[in-house]
């Protein structure tokens, strides 16, 4: 019996010592899996930091390419893109019959952009001879680059041009007025856009003109109501598609509703334009 006893008592301690390593082996699986939850992390944070800093250099090195791309000597007069780019060699808009420049200090383009204007804004003086005349903002600066108000305008290929009106308004042509239902000369200004997307047909014509959304309506419905088709508005204008829609020549601009914003492609013969 007492054998019996102290073999029972053996036994139990047996399993009570294989319970141990169990239990031990658990806990060290739990530290195992959190050790290697720590590494895991930390290898993420450095892969994160390295990727920081290798953002930092690449971002580097592209203001330091597009720093490198403003600097001469170039050929040409428009260089760099219209919101990060200079002007040489630059044109001055001249003060014409039907136009009025707000700042002549800050009317200088490129040959094409000054030729393709003084063309447009002397044909609609010449078909509307009894409209006044029309307010012409900024172009560029003699050397291009910023400017304050804008932030394009920067090599010669971007112009603010004022909307035409049935009676002048107060204040203009010093200063833009915006366009309403009431007070514009649908007619005119609907012929002003037209003219200048015409020229999208030259090699160094118009890219892009920039046009308050419900201004756009405004033109698109007289048009519509005076003889032209849809097909042939869908060319020009954005409206009714949707402000956020790639159609037309004109497109929605915020706080464009006083104003075109005629940007102008690059020229041939301006190799560094982007």
């Amino acid at each position: 019996m007492r054998s019996l006893v102290i073999a029972m008592g053996l036994l139990a301690f047996t399993a009570s010592a294989d319970a141990k390593p169990r239990r031990a082996s658990k806990t060290v699986a739990k530290l195992d899996k959190a050790s290697k939850g720590k590494q895991r992390k930390s290898a993420a944070k450095v892969k994160r930091k390295d990727t920081g800093r290798a953002g930092k250099k690449k971002r580097v090195a592209l203001a330091r390419k597009l720093r490198d791309e403003l600097r001469g000597p170039f050929k040409g007069q428009s260089i760099g893109a219209c919101w990060r780019g200079r002007l040489q060699d630059a044109v001055q808009l001249r003060e014409g019959e039907g136009w009025h420049l707000r700042r002549p200090w800050r009317a200088y383009g490129t040959d094409a952009t000054i030729g393709h204007v003084e063309h447009v804004l002397a044909d609609v003086a010449d078909r509307f001879p009894d409209v006044h005349a029309i307010a012409i903002g900024d172009i560029s600066a003699p050397q291009g680059g910023r400017i304050s108000d804008h932030s394009s305008h920067q090599s010669g290929r971007d112009i603010d041009v004022g909307l035409i009106f049935t009676t002048r308004p107060a204040g203009y042509p010093d200063a833009f007025v915006v366009g309403t239902a009431d007070n514009l000369d649908l007619e005119a200004t609907f012929v002003l856009v037209e003219e200048f997307a015409k020229t999208a047909d030259a090699a160094d014509g118009v890219h892009m003109i920039f046009l308050d959304f419900d201004v756009q309506g405004l033109l698109y419905t007289w048009a519509l109501e005076n003889g032209e088709t849809p097909e042939y508005l869908a060319k020009l204008f954005q409206y009714p598609h949707g402000r956020g829609q790639s159609v037309g020549i004109v497109r929605h601009e915020p706080h464009h509703g006083d104003h075109l914003h005629v940007r102008f492609r690059c020229a041939s013969s301006d190799p560094a334009c982007r």
